[in-house]
């Protein structure tokens, strides 16, 4: 890994975003820019004070917030040195999709938008935009502000060329965070169901839905075991969960249950999320997870270019660091 991008918004008090931002940076040697975005305001008063105008407000409320962030860096980060900060103008997904696209970045980290009162992270239209379009992974930070420890890579095995990309591109990632925290694991999780078969008990006597629920199970073990093999996933049964019922319904219902620091999902194209996890199932995991997010696509870089752990020395510091 070699630069992240993160996304510092003027209310996020929590920090968390910079400070795993900034722990990832010490352990891979990347380099981190801190980039905070002012938007345009619809209220700016019309009458405004003779010694100063519009331009020189806004230029004076750059520098009052690079200040503000340089402390920041200053207080989260005093031994990163490739580390930078940068306060404009513009819409926050615009201007990191287009930072991103012009100087590669290799991960993109921000913070959710906030929490609910059920303490449900919520995700706000600044990171479904990154999760839509931005050119490298997006990890949206909950209320954790440190390597995640329970990571859960929720793939869509079923057959199809781009379905088999994203989910080889989830356990890449997935694998390569759980790499930089000696006490990480990964689970993979997963949903199928028989299409169907309720209605079909009602009508059809004898075994013909039985043998066929039994034939869309095996399907999908043999589908995801394909998957698993060719990403190179450990063969520990019990990391791998094969969930009946729908992705929409299984896959927030164990998320939640089984308390996961955080969730790999994949994204397609510039148009939305994939897999079935497409649209709608994914804004259902979406809104239900308390947990942080991690979106990575088939287009994005690989992992093996992203995320690798730099050596480190006795004390934990890395072992050469720029």
């Amino acid at each position: 890994m070699k630069r992240i991008l993160t996304l510092v918004p003027e209310e996020d008090h929590s920090e968390h975003a910079v400070t795993l931002a900034t722990e990832i940076c010490r352990r891979t040697g990347a380099g981190l820019v801190l980039l905070r975005v002012l938007e345009e305001r619809v209220d700016w008063p019309v009458v405004q004070p003779h010694s100063i105008s519009g331009p020189s407000l806004k230029k004076l409320l750059v520098e009052h917030e690079t200040a503000a962030l340089a402390q920041v860096a200053k207080r989260l980060a005093p031994d990163l040195e490739d580390l930078e900060v940068e306060v404009v103008w513009g819409v926050p997904w615009e201007v990191v999709v287009a930072r991103v696209e012009a100087e590669e970045f290799d991960l993109v980290i921000k913070p959710a938008w906030g929490l609910t009162p059920e303490r449900r992270v919520f995700f706000g239209l600044t990171a479904i935009q990154l999760f839509r379009h931005c050119a490298c992974p997006v990890w949206v930070v909950g209320d954790l502000g440190r390597l995640p420890e329970r990571i859960l890579a929720a793939i869509d095995p079923t057959p199809g060329d781009t379905r088999r990309q994203v989910a080889a591109r989830i356990l890449e990632w997935s694998m390569r965070v759980a790499a930089l925290d000696p006490d990480a694991r990964v689970d993979v999780g997963t949903a199928w169901d028989a299409p169907g078969a309720q209605l079909m008990r009602r009508t059809l006597r004898g075994p013909e839905v039985d043998e066929y629920v039994a034939d869309s199970r095996q399907r999908a073990t043999q589908e995801l075991g394909a998957v698993l093999d060719a990403a190179g996933f450990p063969e520990q049964p019990e990391r791998v969960h094969l969930l009946e019922g729908s992705a929409r319904e299984a896959l927030p219902i164990f998320i939640e249950d089984e308390a996961f620091d955080l969730v790999v999902l994949g994204t397609v194209g510039r148009n939305g999320l994939a897999g079935e996890l497409l649209g709608e199932t994914a804004e259902w995991i979406l809104r239900a997870v308390r947990c942080s997010v991690l979106c990575v696509s088939p287009r994005h870089a690989g992992a093996e270019h992203a995320a690798r752990p730099t050596p480190t020395d006795s004390s934990g510091q890395p072992a050469s660091h720029k």
